[in-house]
């Protein structure tokens, strides 16, 4: 699936924005607190409007919108995003500003997780699930879910779904420290404090490794490095007994993608790190034979928020609260 030529796709990450036009992708800074750790909120949430202001066609056209923000999916209001803004908790109608200032350009802004699980989905839809989940480990943590019999995703009163990043984590016996770390919402011992992409090198202080280099991690996996492997092992535990909730929980739950920047960086050391956990065996619950959901660590590009973007805008899933 591509952009129409009067189409203009968006990604906003926490740590990157993408601005795609036709065959051309620019990736520049976000406008996040990552980015800006001395801007307001408020300031920069206007560098984020100005920077979808900016990047909508002249004529008008269509601007579809990958947001990496807790969101209603249904109004486009905006709860809070902690690579974004931080703590800040928001109500804020993004997408009613974006209107009021460019009202000859449709407007179609949906939650980052929303858009990577509609194009997910829409990639194995011929495979005969029932459902499948999407989960995002990068900046931030999320998960989606979604029905294929009938496309639909269900939220709850305030549009939300799958916000498991800022609950209360579980870590591995031996390392009860880790249960203090801070997360970037402001909360500590969250799901994001262990496992998320700006997580990591605190994991590693916390293990007494200080000095990680995430441009380095890969590499030394790949070379056997034992520190290395046990830094990935503390990482990904959290995520292991998140997919065994799930297993727990939801039974009709068939195929979940684990994607973002952490997964998909670390390729076949992170899913094999994952399988590891997953194989031991937590008690009588699980039953005497592996059940479902499957899990697929998938590639770089493999899911894009952007091609997601374009199928929420021509409703290839159907947000519903019943």
């Amino acid at each position: 699936m591509t952009l129409t030529p009067s189409d203009v796709g968006v990604d906003v990450g926490g740590t990157w924005l993408r601005i795609r036009s036709g065959d051309a992708t620019e990736r520049r800074p976000a406008p996040s607190l990552l980015n800006h750790p001395r801007l307001s909120t408020d300031e920069l949430t206007e560098l984020l409007l100005a920077e979808l202001l900016g990047a909508a066609p002249a004529d008008g056209g269509r601007v579809v919108v990958s947001l990496g923000a807790a969101m209603d999916d249904r109004s486009g209001r905006v709860h809070g995003s902690a690579p974004l803004w931080g703590e800040a908790r928001m109500e804020r109608d993004l997408v009613g500003e974006l209107r009021a200032r460019r009202p000859g350009v449709g407007w179609y802004v949906h939650n980052d997780v929303t858009c990577a699980l509609a194009d997910f989905a829409a990639s194995v839809a011929h495979e005969g699930h029932r459902q499948v989940g999407y989960l995002t480990v990068s900046s931030g943590i999320a998960l989606k879910t979604a029905d294929l019999r009938t496309r639909g995703l269900a939220v709850d009163a305030n549009g939300l779904q799958g916000e498991v990043g800022h609950l209360q984590t579980a870590v591995p016996a031996h390392l009860p420290q880790l249960l203090g770390l801070p997360c970037e919402c402001g909360g500590t011992g969250h799901l994001a404090s262990v496992s998320s992409g700006p997580a990591i090198a605190r994991v590693a202080e916390a293990l007494g490794a200080p000095g990680f280099r995430a441009d380095a991690f890969a590499d030394r996996l790949a070379a056997g490095d034992p520190e290395a492997a046990a830094l990935l092992a503390a990482v990904t535990f959290p995520v292991a007994q998140l997919v065994r909730w799930l297993r727990a929980t939801h039974p009709l739950l068939d195929l979940v993608g684990i994607g973002g920047g952490v997964a998909e960086g670390l390729g076949p050391h992170y899913e094999g790190a994952l399988r590891a956990q997953l194989a031991d065996s937590s008690g009588y619950f699980e039953g005497g034979a592996p059940s479902g959901p499957e899990v697929r660590v998938l590639r770089p590009g493999e899911v894009e928020p952007i091609r997601g973007a374009q199928r929420m805008a021509d409703g290839f899933l159907t947000v519903v609260t019943s």
